[in-house]
């Protein structure tokens, strides 16, 4: 499939965002930026629209829901499930219909390239992959229609902390805040 000049123009602008955003063009990146394009081309979204997003990684892949649609945690419109899985669904706010986007291992295949780096099979250098993950575009994905769980907003539940006397969101009635309970990533000089 070619691509006209506008949709290579489009694809140009795109990866200049990402790129601005995420401070360097990353196989993981791109893969998102285009599980985006697929799964908002599929369902007929605008980056504009009040996307959400939920992606099973941590690695690269949730920036290009940022880059392109402003999907981030602090919105909440970007949820990060860490399987450690090349997948991204898309959905509206408070429609649970969805698609779920996956870096297909069967497609891969016909990318050798591609193919060893998505599997480990080697030392495969990022800038290596990077021109045939542009250049393979949507041939690299498949999808699937899901049903996503809409998580209710409740009211958040604001204590202090019976040890340390910080304000903290409590869940499940807990009086002492999860770094006095549990210990933190930081220690006190």
């Amino acid at each position: 499939m070619r691509q006209n000049s506008e949709e290579n123009e489009q694809l140009k602008a795109n990866l200049i965002r990402l790129e601005e955003y995420h401070g360097h063009l990353s196989p993981g990146a791109v893969i998102g930026l285009f599980m985006m394009e697929y799964a908002c081309g599929v369902m007929g979204f605008k980056y504009e629209d009040d996307i959400f997003v939920r992606v099973e990684t941590d690695n690269c892949v949730p920036d290009g829901a940022t880059a392109l649609a402003n999907c981030t945690i602090g919105t909440k419109r970007l949820r990060i499930a860490d399987y450690g899985k090349m997948a991204l669904t898309v959905t509206k706010r408070g429609d649970p219909k969805g698609l779920r986007v996956i870096l297909d291992k069967d497609k891969t295949i016909d990318y050798p390239k591609i193919h060893a780096w998505y599997l480990n099979e080697g030392e495969i250098p990022h800038e290596k992959v990077l021109g045939d993950i542009i250049k393979a575009g949507m041939n690299i994905y498949s999808h699937e229609h899901v049903h996503v769980k809409i998580i209710e907003k409740k009211r958040k539940n604001i204590v202090l902390c019976s040890k340390c006397g910080e304000p903290f969101i409590s869940t499940n009635e807990q009086i002492m805040c999860n770094y006095c309970a549990e210990g933190g990533y930081y220690n006190l000089d």
